[in-house]
């Protein structure tokens, strides 16, 4: 699965917690252990792709975290796996990328009351 896919699927997968979360519903809190769990799945994924991309090897210890804490690891992956120049460049497009999750969440949130 390439990256672009990945990243596609994690903010559908966003959009759809937005969704659930505008419910208000009991089902909605079961349904968010199965989103963070499969949000995390494709995480690794891309961190898998991108480090085999940039011939990064990876420490079994950092592959883990990035499972368990995708949010706080991938900028310490960032950082080690680019060059001096490249660093910074990553860990904005890593900030945009979490601004672009949280909105993908509000937007479901908003498509949801407005369907209500």
């Amino acid at each position: 699965m390439s990256h672009q896919r990945v990243v596609l699927w994690i903010m559908v997968l966003m959009a759809g917690t937005g969704l659930l979360d505008a419910t208000g519903a009991d089902a909605a809190a079961q349904l968010h252990l199965v989103v963070g769990v499969v949000v995390s799945y494709l995480c690794f994924l891309w961190y898998r792709g991108d480090s085999d991309a940039r011939g990064f090897r990876r420490p079994f210890w950092l592959s883990v975290a990035v499972a368990a804490c995708a949010v706080a690891t991938i900028p310490y992956y960032l950082v080690r796996s680019r060059r001096d120049g490249e660093r910074g460049t990553a860990l904005m497009a890593y900030a945009a990328y979490l601004a672009a999750a949280a909105f993908a969440v509000w937007v479901g949130m908003a498509v949801r009351i407005g369907l209500a």
